[in-house]
């Protein structure tokens, strides 16, 4: 260039030495060349004040035009001066022109000038340093002032469109003498032939078109930038944004206010009208290919370019750092202003007034234009009535909440909380104190917002921005960026999400917009198959993400969407953390199928993995830090959490933390209401419910109807049908039902009005269910029946009496710590009367004890060992008793006088003298004795209730029958009876066998058990060798044989009624006997009826005669 530039320059050089005269008439006529052309003879009287006519001078009589006269002059002639300006800007003019005619002396200091990038700033940077007196200086100056004000930025424009100008001959003059000197010949350009010009030409007129608009833009906020932003150039883009940060300061002009309204609608249209945005982005925005194949004279959406860059930053990739500060401002300005986003704009249309007009009225009135900021108000306004749960009339349109996603999708909120304006003023005195060690970016701080809320440091504004931003973020797994970061490779892996952040190209809804993606992945995490595993990073998200989303329903989408209708029917009210959740479980039962469907799963999901329950994790974390730290530390929740929870609730600690120990029982209840709500009882008992107990509805139904098959097992003495997991769960159920009332609603209902008349002070673990069974005799028929059920259960498997396994903790620890749970209470019964017992569990086991003697069904090891017998002798009893009632002792005395019969089986006989033992000792387990005696028991036996566990008051009432002192017939023949239970086995007579141990070890040891054997041994041995007897054992067998011989009596009484003689004949031993004497009278009679009949028969012929 610089080369030709010269040789140019030195050909017209000897051009002009060689033929000057024919040079000057050549340059005579290019210089009269304007002002003599027909087009322009207006010129001539408008400049006849010229000496000189050649065009530059003519140029500069032009430049002295008012605006008027400009308009004045003829297209053609404006577009023949706008020819002459182009002519002078090219090499040609200068080397045929300027340096032959003024500037031939300075022809080496303008060469240098051929390679600059602006030919004419090269030549006046030279001109400027010549002797001010030379006359190329001067002609150099004057070309320049009558060249195009802004030829310097005119390259690009006059190269791609010149020859399109002057073929259409739209060449104008800059008629308002602005710095942009082209705007009336774009706008000729533009009117002639938008659509046939060329594409460079075409987005040359677009650049034109934004410079145009900066233009006017500056021009019209001249003061405001003086004002405000004095220390930005003008016209710059750190100028436009420093006004537009600005734009609600109370003394920014309405006109400048106006246009920067403006300018955000066209930004929103048009990314290049941002040029600080287009400008640092411009390589990236190339080499990314933001545009995706849109030719450049066409607008691109700045939501587009947004969404493009974000996606790559996202997707691993780098962009330059101007171009990711310029990126981070436009995602602040679209979320402070919603004009921002024509999608808004239009797909708002009708909402923004109809919900948001009293801030848009505001607005009017504070800064007196629609054009003042709203602040992000009316985004955050939309973004409020588009959550699901608003009523169908409250809520803004489809493509309105289409809109809002986008835009919070652009403007990628969930990043940086800084972006929303609304989010940053109500939430920064949060993170000033809660987060201010967190660093920002990557939604570092949004998460650490979130895990504030419902603490006390939250503040309701920022919590309610919070959510309406979490609202969104929700729906789109994509907006969350350390979820996105962590889990994308896992999310295509497994759950079909896209490769991209964002796929322009798919305008159809993908997996990840929806409750898709996040439900898979936290599937994935819990999963037992050992190849379904997420990355450990991944799965610490998704744990993070589901404990903040469990807050609310709103965050809650396969829930929410479901549950729009009963959330506005029963839910209306409930605000607090994790409160409509709860509203919701609690309301189960009147859900829609969908809904409670929905809620079912849910609750399923949040019984499984504790971080799921708001509530619990906010007011327990203590509890769980305390004393279920190896849980907390541990990966994977598989309901141990809450297990934990529930085994610690009544510690000390928590017994004072009454929020905590409210929301593990607030929980436990909900559990009530299907049994898949308990992780651990589901996955272990299942396939068993659907075998046993397919018409139970509730948990506690299917725990009763589990249990009544295991305890069905146990009594038959068969294998169980119910795998030791199952029992387990069914077992930690009933023992948490006896722990607390309000977990057995069915007891609860049926005791209603027993529990407030009998145990209204009782509300600690265990003890109104435990005041229930202390009080059986006062409770009415239902309730009865109810505590009945409860207690064949905890009698039937000790395992699940929550009373006895608490009160006897350290007493199992020391005498039955390798006993199974079911028969901890036979085990604690034998070690009761131990110096060391406990004295409140010993109080526990004997009330067990005494229970247990009421009925037979209480005491599963004489069912077990006694059925055949009961069957045999004592069905009737059984018969005609009351379903669910005690039959007090009924069957338990049949089966004693079987005993003392001998007519048992040989284990059902083992377990009577067990039972016979611990009567013996205890009046009060012996239901008959303590009824019939009750009077002889309080007046004869008085000093003895002192030691009533050790056969005194038994022994006291044998003395008073052997003095004659029961009067009362009834307990006459129990005292009996009970004395006549000796005679069967020693070993019923504890205090007997006691005083003569040392002498059946020594005389009687080979004599077997049973039958009375012993008692008879001991018996001969008195009679034949008395003296050498123990003095002890001597004087109570021969008190005991005098007690025999009495009872005999007692028992051998005369019968009052036909039945007791049935009775007596058929229970004697000598009933054989007593049929022989029967049968024999009977024959008797019939011989004598024979006979009598034939005399009388005579008799009766010989009257007759």
């Amino acid at each position: 260039m610089r080369l030709h530039f010269a040789l140019i320059l030195l050909l017209s050089a000897g051009a002009t030495l060689s033929n000057s005269s024919n040079s000057n008439s050549s340059l005579a006529q290019l210089e009269h060349s304007l002002i003599d052309k027909p087009e322009c003879k207006e010129l001539r009287s408008l400049c006849a004040h010229l000496k000189q006519t050649d065009n530059v001078s003519v140029l500069e009589c032009v430049s002295t035009f008012s605006s008027s006269q400009l308009e004045a002059v003829p297209d053609k002639c404006q577009h023949a001066l706008w020819m002459q300006q182009r002519a002078m800007q090219t090499e040609k003019w200068i080397s045929q022109q300027l340096v032959p005619q003024h500037c031939s002396a300075q022809q080496q200091q303008l060469t240098s000038c051929g390679n600059a990038v602006s030919l004419w700033s090269c030549i006046h940077e030279r001109a400027i340093r010549m002797e001010h007196s030379s006359e190329c200086r001067a002609y150099i100056l004057r070309a320049i002032a009558t060249l195009f004000p802004d030829f310097d930025q005119l390259g690009d424009f006059l190269n791609n469109c010149g020859a399109q100008i002057e073929q259409l001959e739209c060449g104008r003059l800059n008629l308002e003498r602005r710095s942009m000197s082209q705007i009336e010949t774009v706008q000729c350009l533009q009117e002639t032939a938008a659509d046939s010009l060329e594409a460079k030409c075409k987005s040359e007129l677009t650049a034109m078109e934004h410079q145009r608009k900066d233009l006017e833009f500056f021009e019209a906020c001249g003061d405001d930038w003086r004002r405000l932003c004095g220390q930005e150039n003008a016209g710059t883009a750190a100028a436009f944004k420093c006004l537009v940060k600005n734009k609600a300061d109370p003394t920014m002009t309405r006109r400048c206010n106006e246009k920067i309204a403006q300018r955000d609608r066209e930004i929103g249209k048009d990314y290049r009208l941002s040029h600080g945005l287009a400008k640092a982005c411009k390589d990236d925005i190339k080499q990314y290919h933001c545009r995706r194949g849109v030719s450049e004279d066409k607008q691109v959406r700045l939501a587009q370019i947004l969404l493009c860059l974000e996606s790559v930053v996202k997707n691993g990739s780098v962009v330059s750092t101007e171009c990711q500060t310029e990126i981070n401002d436009h995602r602040r300005m679209l979320m402070h202003d919603f004009k921002l986003s024509p999608e808004i704009l239009s797909d708002c249309s009708d909402d923004i007034p109809k919900f948001c007009g009293d801030i848009e009225k505001s607005q009017v009135v504070r800064g007196g234009a629609l054009g003042n900021t709203d602040n992000g108000q009316i985004i955050h306004c939309l973004m409020e009535h588009a959550r699901s749960k608003r009523r169908k009339d409250r809520r803004v349109t489809a493509q309105c909440q289409r809109s809002l996603e986008k835009l919070i999708k652009a403007a990628d909120v969930g990043e940086d909380w800084r972006v929303d304006p609304v989010l940053r003023r109500a939430c920064k005195p949060v993170v000033d104190v809660a987060c201010r060690d967190t660093d920002a970016g990557e939604a570092r701080v949004m998460s650490c917002l979130m895990e504030r809320i419902g603490t006390p440091i939250m503040r309701p504004d920022c919590e309610q921005a919070l959510m309406l931003i979490q609202y969104f973020v929700a729906r789109d797994f994509k907006l969350d960026p350390q979820l996105y970061k962590h889990c994308h490779d896992d999310a295509i892996k497994y759950c079909r999400a896209k490769h991209v952040w964002d796929d322009a190209n798919d305008v159809q809804m993908d997996p990840e917009r929806g409750p898709l993606i996040l439900p898979c992945l936290h599937r994935i995490a819990y999963s037992d198959d050992d190849n379904l595993a997420l990355r450990k990073d991944c799965f610490k998200e998704v744990k993070r993400v589901m404990r903040q989303r469990a807050v609310s329903v709103d965050l809650i989408p396969e829930v929410e969407d479901e549950c729009i209708e009963d959330l506005s029917i029963y839910c209306y009210d409930r605000t607090q953390k994790g409160a409509e959740m709860d509203c919701l479980q609690t309301n189960l039962e009147k859900l829609t199928p969908t809904c409670k469907k929905a809620v079912t799963t849910y609750t399923e999901e949040e019984a499984e993995h504790i971080e799921l329950n708001p509530v619990i994790m906010s007011v327990c974390i203590n509890a769980m830090q305390t004393h279920c730290e190896h849980i907390l530390k541990g990966e994977k929740d598989k309901g141990d959490m809450m297990d934990c929870l529930i085994a610690h609730k009544n510690d000390a600690d928590l017994r004072q933390d009454l929020k905590c120990r409210a929301a593990i029982e607030h929980f436990q209840i909900i559990s009530l209401k299907n049994y898949h709500f308990t992780y651990k009882f589901k996955t272990a008992c299942r396939p068993h419910v659907t075998r046993f107990c397919a018409s139970s509805t509730t948990k506690n139904d299917v725990v009763a109807c589990l249990s009544e098959v295991m305890r069905n097992d146990t009594i038959r003495g068969q294998r169980h049908s119910i795998p030791k997991e199952c029992r387990q769960q069914v077992k930690a159920q009933l023992y948490q039902q006896r722990e607390s009332i309000l977990l057995d609603p069915k007891l609860a209902n049926a005791c209603k009005k027993e529990l407030e008349t009998f145990c209204g002070g009782e509300k600690g673990p265990g003890q109104a269910v435990e005041c229930l069974q202390e009080n059986t005799q006062r409770l009415g028929s239902s309730c009865h029946h109810a505590i009945f059920l409860v207690k064949r259960s905890q009698l039937t498997d000790s395992g699940t009496d929550y009373t006895l396994v608490n009160t006897c903790k350290e007493m199992t620890y020391r005498f039955c710590n390798n006993v199974d749970s079911d028969h901890l209470l036979d085990c604690l019964k034998t070690y009761k009367d131990d110096p060391l017992f406990d004295q409140r569990c010993h109080l526990v086991v004997v009330n067990r004890m005494i229970e247990q003697n009421t009925d037979y069904r209480f005491n599963p090891s004489l069912q077990l060992a006694c059925g055949k017998n009961i069957d045999r002798y004592c069905s009737h009893i059984v018969a005609t008793a009351q379903p669910n009632e005690e039959l007090n002792g009924l069957v338990i005395q049949c089966l004693k006088d079987k005993f003392r019969q001998s007519r048992l089986d040989y284990n059902c006989t083992q377990e009577m003298i067990k039972v016979l033992q611990e009567q013996a000792l205890n009046y009060r387990l012996n239901p008959l004795l303590q009824n019939f005696c009750k009077s002889e028991i309080e007046v004869l036996c008085k000093a003895s209730l002192d030691n009533r566990e050790h056969g005194m008051v038994e022994e006291c009432l044998k003395t008073a029958f052997l003095n004659h002192k029961i009067i009362n017939r009834d307990c006459r023949v129990e005292v009996a009876t009970l004395i006549a239970e000796a005679k069967a086995d020693i070993h019923v007579d504890p205090i007997l066998q006691e005083a003569c141990t040392v002498d059946l070890l020594r005389y009687c040891s080979n004599v077997p058990s049973g039958n009375g054997r012993k008692l008879k041994c001991l018996q001969v041995l008195l009679k034949d060798q008395s003296k050498a007897m123990e003095e002890d054992c001597r004087m109570k067998l021969q008190k005991r044989i005098e007690m025999f011989r009495n009872a005999d009596t007692v028992l051998a009484e005369p019968p009052e009624n036909m039945e007791q003689l049935v009775n007596q004949v058929v229970s004697s031993p000598a009933k054989r006997f007593f049929l022989i004497i029967f049968m024999s009278a009977v024959g008797m009679i019939f011989m004598m009826g024979i006979f009598l009949g034939r005399i009388s028969k005579r008799a009766i012929n010989i009257k007759n005669k």
